[in-house]
C-alpha cells in the first residue's frame, strides 16, 4: 500500500480561512464556477479528496488517514463547508480536532449517508451495494450515471449536467481504489454522534428537490443537535452552489458573520 503523504490544496482569496471538501468522484474544479463570489469574503482553501481529480494517490483509505493529513497541512484556525462526502469529512474533522474549527457548513451532506432501522432519510444499503459493483466493472459509465444523480428532481440543466462531467473528466488514468475508498466511507460511516457532541457553530445548508440527500433530514439533524442551523434552497438539487451560487453564497456569508446568539 502507498502511504498517504500529502493532499492536493489550493488556496486563494483574502479573509478569514474557509476549507471547502468536494464531494465523491469530484475535485476541487468543482468550485470553479463558484469560487469568484467566495474570494470576495474568504481565504479558500480547496481541498482534493485522495483519489480524486489530479490526486496522485491511488489506493485504498480511510477517514482516519485523511484527517491527519488535514491537519498537516491546514492552517490551525479554519472554517469548513464540505459538500456531499466532503461534509461527512468535515464533521470527522471537527469531531477529532475540535478546537481547529471555528465553523461548520454541511452542505447537502448528512451524518450517516445509508438507511437503518432508526435512520431513514437516506439511500437504502442495496443501493449502495449494486453501485459500488458497478464501479468496481464499469467505473466510468457508473460515475457519470452519478452526474445525473446529482441533478434529479429539479428543473433540466444541460450546463450543469456538461459541467458535472467536464470535472469528472479530470482524473489520474489509474485504478479505481481511491475512489471505492470514498464510496465505502459513504455506505458505512455514522457520524451521529460526533454531530450530537458538535459544538462550532454549524449550519446545515439543502436543496428543496435533492435526490441523495433528502430534505427531510434536517429533522433529524435538529433532533441530535438542536443547535443546528437549517438553510432549505428552494427548487435546488444536490448541487445548490451551482444552480444557486448567489442564494447559497448569501446564507453562507450571513452564518460566517453572525455573532452565536443570531443563529
Amino acid at each position: 500500500m502507498v502511504l498517504l503523504t500529502a493532499l492536493n490544496i489550493q488556496e486563494s482569496g483574502e479573509g478569514p480561512n474557509l476549507v471547502l471538501v468536494h464531494g465523491w468522484a469530484m475535485n476541487n474544479l468543482v468550485w470553479n464556477n463558484w469560487l469568484a463570489l467566495l474570494e470576495q469574503s474568504f481565504r479558500v482553501i480547496c481541498v482534493e479528496l485522495p483519489g480524486h481529480g489530479n490526486s496522485e494517490y491511488n489506493e485504498p483509505w480511510q477517514m482516519s488517514d485523511l484527517l491527519e493529513m488535514m491537519a498537516a497541512q491546514l492552517p490551525q484556525q479554519c472554517s469548513f463547508l464540505g459538500w456531499s462526502l466532503g461534509g461527512l469529512v468535515a464533521l470527522a474533522y471537527a469531531d477529532h480536532f475540535p478546537k481547529r474549527v471555528n465553523r461548520l457548513v454541511m452542505l447537502a451532506s448528512t451524518p450517516k449517508f445509508v438507511q437503518s432501522a432508526d435512520w431513514q432519510p437516506a439511500q437504502s444499503k442495496a443501493v449502495f451495494d449494486v453501485f459500488s459493483s458497478h464501479l468496481k466493472r464499469k467505473p466510468l459509465p457508473t460515475m457519470k450515471r452519478f452526474v445525473k444523480l446529482q441533478t434529479d428532481g429539479g428543473e433540466p440543466s444541460q450546463t450543469i449536467e456538461r459541467f458535472l462531467k467536464s470535472v469528472l473528466q479530470v482524473r489520474s488514468e489509474t485504478s479505481t481504489k481511491g475512489l471505492i475508498s470514498g464510496l465505502d466511507i459513504l455506505s458505512q460511516a455514522d457520524y451521529r454522534l460526533a454531530l450530537k457532541k458538535l459544538n462550532c457553530p454549524t449550519m446545515l445548508l439543502l436543496g428543496e428537490k435533492d435526490q441523495l440527500v433528502p430534505v427531510e433530514v434536517a429533522d433529524e439533524f435538529v433532533q441530535i443537535n438542536p443547535r443546528v442551523a437549517v438553510c432549505v434552497i428552494e427548487g435546488a438539487t444536490h448541487v445548490p452552489f451551482l444552480s444557486h451560487p448567489n442564494e447559497v453564497s448569501q446564507e453562507l456569508v450571513r452564518f460566517m458573520s453572525a455573532g452565536d446568539r443570531e443563529l
